[in-house]
């Protein structure tokens, strides 16, 4: 009998700690928000741009809620195990760089201590950069405004392609196109990709985590090439919220994002 006990004891000794280690994941709702331009120009505004009060608007009504916004660099972090994420994050995302970006974004990202999360396209990034023309009517951002913005450390630049942000015989941004050898596929995404990659690291010492889908639009398997080229996470334009989970990161794939148009804030958008 006291044999019988004592290999009872041990017994239980040694499952104990392997009951602790199958703890569940930590799983946790994320809303990712989806601007494009800000501007003053009211002929404009619309699905894809609203004007810098709305967006200040927006920022107050953070300041003053339970929502923590966060970076693609906070998920990362979470998923990963290297570190925790508030309550209730949600991600400021723009698209496409902008010079309202710089003009009135920064500013206000500055004055409320906001971080968000902007996607460029480097062939216009590098072509206006050479070009060196810089006022309100510039439509893009130029790299040295992007080295100022990063150097805030309230700005996180990721990947929105180098040349990609077109439609071209029918195919858009990222996708593949018909009749494409997946070999050449392949090819072409990662030349893009990475052109800006490295560009990225040249100027600001650091290539970005994520790739921002050009309208949204990808193929089977992109997620896949994404993740052999070295990225940790990928956007969408699918309107949902998303559960990003510690130790999974196929959970950082096609995140979707949810965008605010003019008209409607993000209280509003919360809320629902």
């Amino acid at each position: 009998m006291k044999r019988w006990i004592t290999a009872c004891i041990l017994l239980l000794s040694l499952t104990l700690p392997l009951c602790a280690q199958a703890a569940v994941p930590e799983a946790i709702e994320v809303p990712i928000i989806m601007y494009h331009k800000v501007t003053k120009d009211r002929g404009q505004l619309g699905k894809f741009a609203i004007t810098p009060e709305e967006f200040e608007k927006d920022l107050r009504f953070l300041e003053g809620s339970d929502f923590s916004p966060v970076t693609m660099a906070d998920l990362i972090r979470f998923v990963h195990g290297d570190g925790d994420l508030p309550a209730r994050p949600v991600v400021l995302s723009f698209d496409d760089g902008y010079f309202g970006d710089y003009h009135y974004v920064f500013p206000l990202v500055v004055q409320y201590n906001t971080p968000v999360v902007s996607s460029i396209i480097g062939k216009v990034t590098d072509e206006y950069t050479a070009e060196g023309r810089v006022d309100i009517i510039y439509p893009h951002l130029i790299w040295p405004q992007i080295v100022e913005m990063t150097e805030s450390g309230l700005v996180e630049i990721q990947n929105h392609s180098y040349d990609l942000h077109r439609s071209n015989r029918g195919v858009s941004g990222a996708m593949r196109r018909r009749g494409e050898e997946i070999s050449a596929y392949q090819t072409r995404l990662a030349e893009d990709l990475m052109k800006l990659q490295t560009r990225a690291e040249e100027v600001l010492g650091a290539a970005p985590t994520t790739f921002t889908y050009p309208f949204g639009a990808k193929s089977d398997g992109t997620d896949g090439i994404l993740q052999e080229l070295g990225f940790q996470a990928s956007l969408m334009t699918e309107g949902k919220r998303n559960v990003i989970t510690r130790g999974d990161p196929g959970c950082l794939f096609s995140l979707g994002r949810i965008i605010r148009p003019h008209g409607r804030g993000l209280e509003e958008i919360l809320a629902d």
